[in-house]
């Protein structure tokens, strides 16, 4: 007898193959953030057995680019210097470091098709904190969820890697290129159900949608508060609400599946507090205009092209990311298989 689950594969290989206003902010933007809020689990759920967890992103150059040479973080989870150098960048290691030490003994192990990449776009050379071992990754710098399927989704049809969790890391490249919302929100959805039929070894593995850094979406230059809250709004459909629907929709259809929301770009709009970055503010004011600091948050020196995140903004979004995993749902994924 042909299974359910079985079918659900067939499914969905066939369609990606044929397929292929508001209220003030604290911040001082006029904008209404209607998310759930960002949790923060840090300091309320149990510990975990030891091990290691083995994790597959299917991102974009956010999630590609990784290296730092130091550590993050100090042993009590404060900021490890105040230093923005453009040379550390990627929030994978901060991710890692500050999962670490919520649950020490906790390993992560990085599994996919390709290196990590540096900005040279070589293989990275960062050294912390791995001196002597390349990392992994399937995500792919500039590509759209259609363009990744296209060029990723025959990995998770093949079940080429055993992975525990699964990042879909998505929306940037999205929205810069204009893929309506509908498109998106469909691509997305196919991706999802790739990704929980993909592991090798791991029936229904945890998939975190997370929603991209808050960044300069489609060469916006702000030059009014309309222009700012007009930008923002588009970001928070591509990276907030649309992920969030998404994965309420999947849950109900699919009761199996074990899916998770979250979002890298709301504590950079609410300039939230957390350990490392207790009173950090990520806006500042541009020509008479308070909009978010792009030259703070990103690498690049202009506001054209502000994508990809500077050591203390990949700090922050690393940590963000760590502190909204529950510990508790890790357990049942370290160890075995």
């Amino acid at each position: 007898m042909i299974s359910y689950r079985f079918l659900l594969i067939i499914l969905v290989a066939f369609v990606f193959g044929c397929g292929g206003g508001g209220s003030s902010n604290d911040n001082g933007n006029t904008s209404q953030n209607n998310s759930t809020p960002v949790p923060d689990t840090s300091q309320n759920d149990d510990s975990v057995t030891d091990g290691t967890i083995r994790i597959y992103v299917a991102g974009e150059s956010v999630e590609e680019m990784n290296r730092f040479v130091n550590p993050p973080f100090n042993e009590d989870g404060t900021l490890n210097g105040g230093s923005n150098s453009g040379d550390e960048y990627g929030w994978m290691v901060p991710f890692m470091e500050r999962l670490r030490l919520r649950q020490p003994g906790l390993d992560i192990e990085w599994i996919g098709a390709e290196c990590w990449l540096d900005w040279t776009w070589e293989c990275s050379n960062g050294t912390y904190p791995f001196a002597n071992s390349m990392q992994f990754t399937s995500a792919i710098s500039g590509s759209t969820v259609s363009d990744w399927l296209a060029e990723r989704g025959d990995e998770l049809i093949r079940q080429d890697f055993c992975y525990d969790i699964a990042f879909a890391s998505r929306g940037g490249n999205d929205l810069n290129r204009d893929v309506s919302e509908t498109e998106y929100k469909e691509n997305l959805r196919q991706l999802i159900l790739l990704l929980d039929q993909g592991s090798s070894c791991r029936e229904n593995p945890l998939i975190y949608v997370t929603a991209h850094i808050l960044d300069i979406a489609n060469g916006v230059k702000p030059n009014s508060e309309q222009e700012v809250t007009s930008w923002l709004e588009s970001q928070r459909v591509y990276y907030v609400e649309i992920p969030q629907l998404l994965i309420e929709e999947l849950s109900n259809e699919f009761p199996y599946l074990n899916l998770r929301f979250v979002d890298m770009w709301t504590p950079f709009y609410e300039n939230k507090s957390t350990t490392a970055f207790p009173n950090e503010t990520w806006w500042t004011t541009v020509n008479g205009v308070y909009a978010p600091d792009i030259l703070k948050i990103h690498r690049e020196d202009d506001y054209w092209s502000g994508q990809h995140p500077r050591r203390l903004a990949s700090i922050f979004a690393g940590e963000n990311v760590a502190d909204q995993f529950y510990l508790n749902d890790l357990a049942p994924y370290i160890g075995s298989n």
